[in-house]
This record gives C-alpha cells, sequence and structure tokens, in this order.
C-alpha cells in the first residue's frame, strides 16, 4: 500500500513500482499482485484506483471506508462497484473492480 498522503503523483507511482519489484525479486512471477489491499489510510484518492488499474490490478479492496457510507452501502447490498478512477481516459483503462471490507 502506498502513502495516501503522498501529494505528488510520481511518487505514489514509484512507490508501487518499488513494493512490486520487491515482491517480484522476492517470490518470482507468481509474487505479482493482482489485487491491491488500501488496509486503513484516511479517504481513498480516485487517482490510485486509476494507477493500480494501468498497473494491471485486477481488483482494489478497501479497509476504511467512512462508516455512514459503510453503512448505507451494506443496506442497499453495494460494498462492491467498479470505481472509474479517470474521466480523461477511456473505460477500461482506469476502472478497476472495488470493494469495501465487511466488518
Amino acid at each position: 500500500m502506498s502513502d495516501e498522503g503522498t501529494t505528488q503523483y510520481g511518487a505514489v507511482v514509484e512507490q508501487l513500482a518499488l513494493g512490486r519489484r520487491f515482491l517480484r525479486r522476492a517470490l518470482g512471477p507468481c509474487g505479482t499482485p493482482r489485487v491491491a489491499w488500501q488496509l486503513d489510510p484516511f479517504g481513498h484518492a480516485r487517482e490510485h484506483a486509476a494507477i493500480f488499474a494501468q498497473m494491471g490490478y485486477d481488483g482494489l479492496f478497501l479497509g476504511r471506508v467512512d462508516h455512514e457510507d459503510k453503512v448505507a452501502r451494506e443496506d442497499a447490498r453495494r460494498l462492491e462497484l467498479l470505481w472509474r478512477g479517470s474521466d480523461s481516459l477511456e473505460a477500461p483503462d482506469a476502472d478497476i473492480f472495488t470493494g469495501a471490507s465487511p466488518p
């Protein structure tokens, strides 16, 4: 998980690339993650969703979601969605399957 408090796009990409490179070296090709998990950031940036999608991730799961939003999504059975990470990129280049982890 990269730091969502990072204010520069390049730093986010660098953190993600560094982590993926470490996993590939340590575990081989099967160590390349296909699903991202953002355990505990305060808020979620759509730019991160777009970056994950462009890096080849199949999905993104969020560990912390606003409690009122989560209750509303649970009630409506909408904890999962296709997140549109960018309005300027054509679908599906920045689209990623996203789910909020249940309690």
